[in-house]
């Protein structure tokens, strides 16, 4: 396994591959929960490089990238050993701002704000769906772009997310990112962890309302499921609606919410061989036979959450945290 990082002072504009100075572990992390991709290191400090805060870095995998982005901090460790955190475009996704959409979609909030960042960008999946107007008030442009994303999926069912690829931020539709990679038993499995649960984000009843100001009268939406009431007891959830949304997309949005949310939640937590393949957002198969009682069948897809990559003497180890993929 070949490594190679190389980083490019910002004042001086030299450049030094630190690859045979690495001493400790490589951990590249992921995550769908508006995290910016992470590069974290050690390596032995010398006297003839100086690498200052903001600085451009590269890191490859047998030729490959995996990682592109910027030094944010910048540690010693002990004599001699600097430690480094270095995180990809998605951290100006941390910028607050204002801004006012109305009748446009999710990918043409993303192109706007990446523009307007000078963010280096591409839609790589178009969304069509167009969103209400809504005032964005002093908040993060991650915010601002999750609602976008949220407010598509919950009325298409059609679920996108915005990842950096080795220097360049995508929207893409999350069901393009499935792999054929099969985890399991007897394939690059080494342990997991397997929780399922009705109390994080599970409803079986939806209730949505709208005060009509034509008729002063509250309207009133219910859709919900018997069979899991009787299993679970009542779970409701609740939302108001804003006053210009019509009753077929109330409708609309309340049977979309019952079919995303009427249902247990499995999460899992796995250890196993390395697959550059596999990030926050990505689609892998799962079979372990000890899961199928809990109803998770074999060949299943599961979609990573969150994903940390450990590079260590020549040895490449993932751990994920994954959900049932919709």
């Amino acid at each position: 396994m070949k490594l190679e990082l190389i980083v490019q002072d910002n004042k001086s504009g030299k450049a030094w591959d630190i690859s045979e100075l690495i001493t400790e572990d490589i951990n590249w992390e992921t995550s769908l929960l508006n995290q910016p991709g992470k590069l974290t290191f050690e390596y032995i400090d010398q006297p003839n490089i100086l690498i200052n805060e903001g600085s451009p870095i590269s890191f490859k995998v047998d030729d490959k990238g995996v990682f592109f982005g910027y030094i944010f901090k910048k540690g010693l460790s002990g004599k001699n050993k600097i430690l480094i955190t270095a995180y990809d475009q998605m951290r100006y996704l941390k910028n607050k701002d204002t801004y006012v959409f109305a009748g446009i979609t999710a990918s043409d909030v993303f192109t706007k704000i990446t523009s307007d960042f000078q963010l280096k960008s591409e839609v790589v999946n178009k969304s069509t769906y167009k969103l209400p107007p809504k005032v964005h008030d002093n908040k993060t442009l991650f915010e601002i772009i999750q609602y976008g994303i949220d407010e598509t999926l919950i009325n298409t069912g059609n679920w996108y997310m915005i990842r950096d690829n080795f220097g360049k931020l995508q929207f893409v539709n999350i069901n393009t990112l499935k792999t054929d990679l099969f985890i399991g038993d007897e394939s690059l499995l080494i342990d997991y962890d397997y929780t399922g649960s009705i109390d994080d984000d599970s409803y079986n009843q939806i209730k949505l309302i709208k005060e009509n100001q034509e008729t002063k009268k509250r309207e009133i939406y219910i859709v919900k499921d018997s069979s899991t009431i009787k299993q679970w007891g009542l779970l409701q959830y609740f939302e108001k609606m804003d006053e210009n949304a019509n009753s077929a997309q109330i409708q609309s949005r309340a049977d979309m919410l019952l079919k995303l949310k009427n249902r247990i939640t499995k999460k899992l937590k796995l250890n196993a061989i390395g697959d550059l393949r596999v990030f926050a957002g990505s689609g892998i198969v799962l079979g372990i036979s000890d899961l199928e009682k809990n109803g998770i069948a074999s060949n299943q897809y599961f979609m990573v959450t969150q994903c940390s990559h450990t590079f260590t003497n020549n040895l490449h180890t993932m751990q994920l945290e994954l959900q049932v993929s919709i």
